[in-house]
């Protein structure tokens, strides 16, 4: 016999684990924590994913690798010792998704909160279902359920990212906590901390909102499968595999295909017959290599092949042009040129000759092809009843050519100087230190330099040899003032990495209240200002104090390591709170009167 679990309640994790120094089994399901003894049949501890306030974990490197679960009710939780060799990597799997599962809570009560039901999973069948359906949207596409329409009866509903309602909103949210571990972390600490609020939280984070949904509502690109449709084997023993994504493609790309997919099969075909008639009809080989013309008559494919043709020579010919701009509208002048001095030449028209008559079905169909791709990524535009009036004054800028125009000279303030000798031996004043003295002779001046040269040595013909020692100095020299500039390691290097991560977790919470609390200076933000200093308080006398305890029990270097990666986080905080209080308002001072009888 095995451990019976509830009707639809699937395990996500389980993992070998002690409790209460007794062997057994960890579950987290998709309702509730359990744990069974080794040999039971009965879960010995089951907690129900409401019922969890919060988990705890022991510092990497310890002895033992341990997880607690603290659940609602006072004094109450359990802890957990993982037994297996890979102990850790199971522990950090359990974080992860009981914080998912804590995180998804607090969704929902804010959801709740704001009066909107909660996020709802909608199943839609998937894309490239074998079975094509006779709807107006193409096989295998997902139709709209009723239940993803949030908000169509009861009150307003308040929109969301890109008009969608706030259920919407709430879904992109867990799952961008799903996809970033650290947002996570940041979001639990936060969030969970009760430091902000949820909206405050995603206040500063539209744009990861915002982009998550353009990311979401983009359309998977159609598979190309079906155009490179090969035979394994050779000629004579042509086999073609056709997969639900490649029917579903062919019938997408060829409506009429679809029509008599739907007429013959599987009333008066089976679906073998029916593709093996595809692959030897002219409508499959018409476009490859020429062998169109050779295959034999198939009544389907054969009206299949007229019906798409006639389809893409009936498409539009022209495209309206009752939004073109008009400056730029050809139509608009056809009117002065009523005279014509040559005739159209029909040399060019389509479909003249033997080979462009065999061309056009080809062009036709690239031509479809091509303006589909281009809706796809343009999208429908909404066609007003009535054109836009023309603004006249776009028009006149357009038709203003600067060159024709009067030549303006610009207004400029004359510089008047009344004595130009004195402004002219102002600008040459620096000249005069540089003067030879009067008595003096140039030449005298060149040859006393000359001989300073001999005297000393210095021979400017030969090449001026640096002695070795010169740079052995420098050398050092550079080395030492190198040493000197490069940082002692860093905290990643000296820290283990479980202490290293909450290091960084406290510095990102930190960073993350400080800018609420710059941004609620104000006086009509006054209750969150209060709440922010607290906040920081509480970083300051709690979460950075346990980390450098931490840091101490691991040594001095440790120690020195924790408080450099902390420093700016504290004066950030000490500057902070010395703000806070030299704007707190001061009370009032009471005033005694004197009392007479």
């Amino acid at each position: 016999m095995s451990l019976t679990w509830e009707a639809g309640e699937a395990v996500s994790i389980q993992a070998p684990a002690q409790f209460k120094k007794r062997p057994g089994t960890l579950y987290l399901t998709n309702r509730r924590l359990v744990w069974v003894p080794q040999g039971g049949l009965a879960p010995t501890v089951s907690v129900k994913h409401d019922d969890i306030k919060g988990l705890y974990v022991n510092a990497e490197g310890s002895q033992k690798v341990m997880v607690k679960i603290v659940e609602m009710r006072p004094d109450t939780s359990h802890g957990f010792v993982f037994t297996s060799g890979n102990a850790m990597k199971e522990r950090n799997d359990f974080k992860e998704g009981i914080s998912a599962v804590l995180a998804e809570r607090q969704l929902r009560a804010n959801a709740s909160a704001a009066g909107t039901p909660a996020a709802t999973a909608v199943s839609s069948p998937a894309a490239g279902s074998p079975s094509i359906s006779d709807s107006g949207s193409a096989p295998g596409t997902p139709k709209p359920s009723a239940q993803s329409r949030i908000g169509s009866s009861g009150g307003p509903v308040r929109k969301g990212l890109n008009g969608s309602g706030p259920t919407a909103e709430l879904k992109i949210r867990f799952e961008l906590l799903k996809q970033n571990k650290d947002l996570a972390n940041l979001h639990r600490e936060l969030v969970m901390g009760k430091h902000v609020s949820e909206e405050e939280f995603w206040e500063s984070r539209k744009h990861l909102l915002r982009n998550k949904a353009v990311m979401d509502q983009q359309q998977k690109g159609q598979s190309s499968a079906w155009l490179d449709l090969k035979p394994e084997t050779g000629e004579s023993n042509a086999k073609y595999i056709m997969t639900p994504q490649v029917i579903h493609s062919v019938c997408q790309q060829y409506p009429s295909i679809k029509r008599a997919y739907d007429t013959y099969v599987p009333d008066k075909l089976s679906e073998t017959e029916f593709w093996t008639r595809y692959f030897q009809s002219r409508f499959f080989h018409r476009s490859r290599s020429g062998r169109g013309a050779n295959e034999p008559d198939d009544d389907i494919f054969d009206k299949a092949l007229e019906e798409d043709e006639e389809e893409t020579k009936n498409a539009p010919k022209r495209i309206k042009l009752d939004h073109i701009n008009r400056l730029v509208d050809l139509s608009m002048t056809e009117e002065d040129h009523f005279e014509s001095y040559t005739s159209p030449d029909n040399t060019m028209a389509a479909g003249k000759t033997k080979e462009s008559k065999e061309a056009m079905p080809l062009i036709r169909r690239f031509n479809r092809y091509a303006q589909r791709v281009l809706n796809s990524t343009v999208g429908p535009k909404k066609t007003p009843a009535t054109s836009e009036p023309l603004n006249m004054s776009g028009v006149e800028r357009a038709i203003v050519l600067e060159d024709l125009q009067e030549q303006k000279e610009a207004s400029r303030i004359v510089l008047d100087i009344q004595d130009t000798r004195r402004y002219f031996e102002s600008q040459g004043g620096d000249l005069k230190g540089s003067e030879i003295a009067e008595g003096q002779d140039p030449a005298d001046i060149i040859k006393r330099c000359y001989e300073d040269f001999v005297n000393n040595g210095i021979e400017l013909n030969k090449p001026f040899q640096i002695p070795e020692s010169t740079f052995d100095t420098l050398m050092k020299s550079v080395k030492a003032n190198r040493a000197k500039m490069m940082p002692p390691k860093d905290g990643s290097q000296l820290l283990p990495s479980q202490l290293y991560q909450e290091a960084l977790s406290c510095h990102a919470a930190g960073n993350e209240i400080l800018r609420h609390f710059w941004a609620s200076t104000g006086p009509e933000k006054a209750a969150k200002h209060s709440r922010m200093v607290e906040s920081l308080k509480k970083i300051r006398d709690e979460n950075i104090k346990s980390l450098m305890i931490q840091a101490s029990s691991l040594g001095v270097e440790c120690l020195d390591a924790m408080k450099m990666m902390l420093k700016p986080m504290q004066n950030a905080i000490q500057k902070a709170l010395k703000h806070a209080e030299m704007t707190r308002p001061k009370p009032a001072a009471t005033r005694k009167l004197a009392y007479t009888p």
